[in-house]
C-alpha cells in the first residue's frame, strides 16, 4: 500500500471510496480540474509524507507538553480509567516477561480472572519493550504523542489518493488526528478510541479493491485481512463500527450511483472478490484463537458488557456537535470516572460550526459531486445514529440495540464514523475551492481561498480545546507499601486494597500495574467490575464498593455487613487487606477516611491490623476472629465519625473494644 509503488495519483473523483463490499463509485466527472497551465500534481512521496508526519508530531508534542522529561511519572492521571489502561498496558508485557497467556489474567477479579481479548492487546504488546524498561506510565504516555500523529497521517495519506492539492489532504489529516473525539478520548485515557491509524488504511484498501483495482486483489486482501486483526486488537467497538457502516455505504452507493453505470457494479464485485476472500482468510487465522478467547474462553463476559446500563442510551446531543459544551453536572463526574484533572473538555461528539458550515456550503456548491453527497450523507446518518435512543423523538439506533453484539456499542462512538466522513468532506471541498478559485485568480490566491476555509473549519476547534492546551497532567502517586513491600509477597497472595476497584474508585489497578503484578487483587476496572457479575459475593462486594466510593451513605459495621464482607473476603481468597496512610495521597486515592476503613475492616477481620510501610495491614485474612458489630454511634466514637482527618491509631483498639458489649 506504499505510495511510492502506485502509479501517478489520478485526478479527483478517479474513484470514490466505497467502505463495503460490491459496489462501484457513482460517477465523478464533474471532480474540480487542476488549474490551467498547472498540469496533474504528483501525490505525496515518503519525503512529503515524512514531513507531514513530522509536523503532527511537533502538534502532538506540544498537546501533551507538560509530560515533558517527567513521561515515566506523571499522566493524565493515576485513577479512573487511566488506572484500568496502565493496567491493560502492563499486562501483556508481565505475560510475555513470563511465558503466559496474555488472553486472560487472574491478576484481578479473583478467583475468576479476566478476559484480555477485547483489552487494546496491541497497545500493551507493542509496548512491551517501553514498559520493560520504563514502565506501563511511560508507555501510555507514548501512546498519547503518537496516536494523534498516526492518526492524521494515515487519513492524509488516504486523502491525498482523492484530491489534487496536498493541503487539502493534510487539513483532513489534521482535522481526523486531532478530532475531539481523538484528543478527548486519549485525556480520558481511552486510547483504544484515540489510536485510529488503521481505520483509514481499511477504507484504502476497500477503494483499491471495488474502485481503483489497480493492484492485484489477492495481495490488498492480505493487507486488508492483516489490518482488520490489528483494529480488532486495538478497539473491536471500532472495528464493529466500520463493518456495520461498510453495509451502510454499500446501500448509499447503489443508491447514489447513476443507472447507466449500474453494469459496472458486478464486474466491480467480481474483481474483488478474491481479494475479498484472502482478506477473510487472513484475518479468520490471525483472530480464529481471540475471537473463541473473546466469546468463549477463560473470564468471557456473558451478555452485554455494561448490564446495569441500558443499551444505547450514553449518546452524542444535536446541540452538542456545534456548541460541544459538556453539562455542568457531569463534569465532577467526569474527573472522578474519566480520570482527568484539567478544565472541562468539550464533548466527544464536538465538531464545530465550522465544519457545519464547510459541509452544507461545500454539498450545496459543488452538488454535482457524487462524493461530496456520498461522505455527507454517511456523515448526517452516523451523527443520527450517534444521538443513540434516548431523548430523540426519531432514533434509528432502536433498530440495533437488539442485535447480539452490536449491542454493547456505546453510541458517542459512532463519532468515529462521523469524523472519517468529515476528513473527507473537509478535503474534498478545499480542493474544490481552491481550483476554482486558481482558476479565477491563480494559484496563489487559490491557495489563500483554500486557506481560508481550513480556518473557517478548524478554528471554532481550536477554541473549544484551548483551555486545554497543553493537556493536564499529574504525578502518578503509589503508596508505599506497594513500592516497597508487595513485592515480597508469597506466591498465591491475593490483595484487598482500600479503596477497593470495585466500580468505583479504580487507583489500586495503578499501584498494582506500577508495582509489577506480584499479587492478585480484588476487583478491578473496566465491563468485569458490573455488580451483576460478582456472584455469591454480591452482597460483600456491594459493601465495599459503597465503602471505598465517598458518595452516599457509608456503611456501618451491622451484622448483616460484617457477615456480607466476611463471605467475599472468603469466596475471592484474600490473604492480605491493605489500608494505605499517607495524608500526601490524592483524594481519588483515599476513599472515604483512613480511620473509616480501618474499623470497618477491624470489626470484619476481628483484629487489629500492624502499621508497615505507611500502611495498616491485616496478614493471614483467611483465619479471621470473630466480627464485631457496632452500633452507628458506637462506631462513629471510634472512627471520628468518618471525618478525612481523623486520628488512626487507636481506631482498632476502639472497635475491638466493643467485642463484648451488648
Amino acid at each position: 500500500m506504499s505510495p511510492q509503488s502506485t502509479t501517478p495519483v489520478a485526478e479527483p473523483g478517479a474513484g470514490l471510496p466505497v467502505t463495503g463490499p460490491g459496489v462501484a463509485g457513482p460517477d465523478v466527472a464533474d471532480a474540480p480540474a487542476a488549474p490551467a497551465g498547472s498540469g496533474p500534481r504528483p501525490g505525496l512521496r515518503w519525503p512529503g509524507l515524512l514531513a507531514v508526519g513530522a509536523g503532527y508530531l511537533v502538534l502532538s508534542l506540544l498537546l501533551w507538553w507538560h509530560v515533558d522529561a517527567h513521561a515515566t511519572t506523571v499522566t493524565t492521571c493515576g485513577c479512573g480509567d487511566a488506572s484500568l489502561t496502565l493496567w491493560v498496558i502492563r499486562w501483556p508485557a508481565y505475560a510475555l516477561a513470563h511465558g503466559l497467556n496474555p488472553f486472560s489474567s487472574s491478576k484481578l477479579f479473583v478467583p475468576r480472572g479476566i478476559n484480555m481479548a477485547p483489552n487494546s492487546l496491541a497497545l500493551g504488546v507493542v509496548f512491551a519493550p517501553v514498559t520493560w524498561v520504563f514502565g506501563p506510565v511511560a508507555s501510555m504516555n507514548a501512546i498519547d504523542v503518537l496516536s494523534p500523529a498516526l492518526s492524521g497521517l494515515s487519513m492524509c495519506w488516504l486523502l491525498r489518493r482523492w484530491v489534487s492539492w496536498s493541503p487539502a489532504a493534510v487539513a483532513g489529516g489534521l482535522f481526523f488526528g486531532f478530532s475531539p473525539f481523538v484528543v478527548v478520548s486519549l485525556a480520558l485515557a481511552h486510547p483504544n478510541f484515540g489510536l485510529l491509524a488503521a481505520v483509514p488504511l481499511i477504507v484504502a484498501c476497500l477503494d483499491e479493491l471495488f474502485v481503483r483495482r489497480r493492484r492485484r486483489a489477492t495481495r490488498v486482501g492480505a493487507v486488508l485481512g492483516l489490518l482488520v486483526a490489528v483494529q480488532f486488537f486495538v478497539s473491536v467497538e471500532v472495528l464493529l463500527l466500520l463493518v456495520l457502516f461498510s453495509v451502510f455505504a454499500v446501500v448509499l452507493a447503489l443508491l447514489l450511483a447513476p443507472s447507466p453505470r449500474s453494469d459496472a457494479v458486478v464486474p466491480a464485485a467480481r474483481s474483488a472478490l478474491p481479494g475479498l476472500g484472502v482478506a477473510a482468510a487472513v484475518s479468520a487465522v490471525l483472530l480464529a484463537y481471540p475471537a473463541w478467547s473473546f466469546f468463549a474462553g477463560p473470564a468471557h463476559l456473558v451478555g452485554r458488557a455494561w448490564p446495569n446500563s441500558p443499551a444505547g442510551t450514553v449518546g452524542a446531543t444535536p446541540g452538542g456537535f456545534v456548541h460541544g459544551v459538556l453539562p455542568r453536572d457531569l463534569v465532577g463526574i467526569m474527573r472522578l470516572f474519566g480520570g482527568y484533572q484539567g478544565p472541562a473538555l468539550p464533548l466527544l461528539s464536538f465538531v464545530g460550526i465550522g465544519l457545519v458550515v464547510v459541509l452544507v456550503g461545500g454539498v450545496a456548491t459543488w452538488r454535482h459531486d457524487r462524493r461530496l453527497w456520498f461522505f455527507a450523507l454517511l456523515t448526517v446518518w452516523a451523527g443520527w445514529l450517534s444521538l443513540g435512543v434516548g431523548g430523540a423523538a426519531l432514533a434509528p439506533w432502536r433498530l440495533f440495540v437488539h442485535l447480539p453484539v452490536v449491542d454493547n456499542v456505546v453510541p458517542v462512538n459512532i463519532t468515529v464514523i462521523t469524523d472519517l466522513c468529515l476528513a473527507v468532506v473537509l478535503a474534498l471541498v478545499l480542493d474544490h475551492a481552491r481550483a476554482a478559485a486558481a482558476r479565477r485568480w491563480g494559484d496563489r490566491q487559490g491557495s489563500r481561498v483554500g486557506a481560508a476555509v481550513v480556518a473557517v473549519a478548524l478554528v471554532p476547534l481550536v477554541v473549544a480545546m484551548w483551555p486545554n492546551l497543553p493537556l493536564t497532567v499529574r504525578t502518578v502517586e503509589v503508596p508505599q507499601w506497594f513500592t516497597d513491600r508487595a513485592p515480597s509477597l508469597p506466591a498465591g497472595s491475593v490483595v484487598l486494597p482500600y479503596p477497593a476497584a470495585l466500580g468505583g474508585i479504580q487507583a489500586s489497578m495503578t499501584w498494582q500495574a506500577e508495582e509489577g503484578m506480584t499479587f492478585s487483587m480484588v476487583g478491578g476496572g473496566g465491563p468485569g467490575v458490573a455488580p451483576s457479575r460478582a456472584g455469591p459475593e454480591r452482597p460483600g462486594f456491594d459493601v465495599l464498593a459503597e465503602a471505598s466510593l465517598p458518595l452516599g451513605p457509608e456503611p456501618q459495621p451491622t451484622a448483616a455487613n460484617l457477615d456480607a464482607v466476611r463471605g467475599a473476603l472468603a469466596g475471592w481468597g484474600v490473604t492480605t487487606a491493605v489500608v494505605p496512610d499517607q495524608p500526601a495521597l490524592p483524594t481519588y486515592e483515599r476513599g472515604r477516611s483512613v480511620a473509616y476503613a480501618v474499623g470497618l475492616l477491624t470489626a470484619a477481620i476481628g483484629r487489629a491490623p500492624v502499621l508497615e510501610d505507611r500502611a495498616w495491614v491485616w496478614e493471614d485474612v483467611r483465619a479471621p476472629d470473630d466480627p464485631v458489630p457496632m452500633t452507628p454511634e458506637a462506631f462513629a466514637s471510634c472512627t471520628g465519625d468518618g471525618a478525612p482527618d481523623a486520628p488512626v491509631a487507636g481506631v482498632a483498639a476502639c472497635v475491638l473494644a466493643h467485642r463484648a458489649a451488648p
